[in-house]
């Protein structure tokens, strides 16, 4: 797959899993290619967890968290990234500075269809000024990410997952250009569960010539923060989305710890 520099990928790959780009970010550093398999279909996950309401409760109603600024989120991403070593935290400040390169590179792709490339409306500038966001790249090893979007204004969380949603469901198969190279990416849905009032799962293949990589997304939203947590699919889709749903969770209850109680809507 094309690769950027590593500040270009890591700015993508948060906005990527914060949903503010469609994948992308898994076209710039690719896993080493896993055995081939048949193209991705539906798997089944399911989370036990206190609270767990499904994957079909509307991001509007989730009242328990409340705004954090990019300093706190900063804090409560760099505690979950301590758990693993070798992890590197990006605040909101170091992918803002990268976002000129960013969508320079963005600039130079071809995406088909053409509204498969970006969610939401307008720049990465515009994108990234709605949320205070951080970010957590693990090692290579472990074949994963974490980004944590805080919303100040909760309609333009919803206004964001809305516009996820509908291209979740209208950008099925896609095709990258950039560098020369030509990615074919099919995104699949998958059953999730969390103890986040919103929880959705997606599996990505990607195939540039022999190379093929798989990558499990889980995003849940509590309140004004929306997470998304990302494995490579190594062996199973299954333990991938599970292990996915472990870090979200572990998340989650670091933000629970040090983050204000959302106000309830009158």
């Amino acid at each position: 797959m094309p690769r950027t520099n590593e500040p270009i990928r890591k700015t993508l790959a948060a906005l990527g899993t914060a949903g503010l780009l469609l994948a992308l970010a898994g076209c710039t550093d690719a896993p080493a290619p896993g055995p081939s398999s048949p193209s991705p279909t539906p798997v089944e996950v399911t989370v036990t967890a206190p609270g767990s309401t499904g994957s079909t409760a509307s991001p509007g109603t989730a009242t328990e968290l409340g705004y954090l600024d990019a300093a706190a989120l900063k804090n409560a991403v760099q505690q979950w990234a301590n758990a693993t070593p070798g992890t590197v935290v990006n605040d909101h400040e170091t992918l803002r500075k990268q976002l000129p390169q960013a969508q320079k590179w963005l600039e130079g792709i071809t995406v088909v269809p053409a509204k498969c490339g970006l969610y939401g409306i307008g720049s990465l500038k515009d994108q990234l000024d709605q949320a205070a966001m951080a970010a957590a790249v693990l090692p290579q090893q472990a074949g994963g990410d974490l980004t944590v979007a805080s919303y100040r204004d909760r309609a333009a969380l919803v206004a964001d997952v809305a516009a996820q949603q509908h291209l979740d469901e209208s950008c099925g198969t896609y095709t990258v250009v950039a560098d020369g190279q030509k990615i074919v990416s099919k995104l699949s849905r998958l059953e999730a569960m969390s103890s986040a009032p919103y929880t959705s799962a997606t599996m990505l293949e990607s195939v540039n010539g022999k190379a093929k990589s798989r990558q499990v997304s889980v995003r849940v939203i509590d309140g004004h923060l929306m997470l998304t947590a990302s494995r490579a699919v190594k062996d199973t889709p299954e333990a991938a989305a599970a292990q996915a749903l472990q870090d979200a969770e572990a998340m989650l209850g670091i933000l629970r710890a040090a983050g204000p109680a959302a106000t309830p809507a009158p």
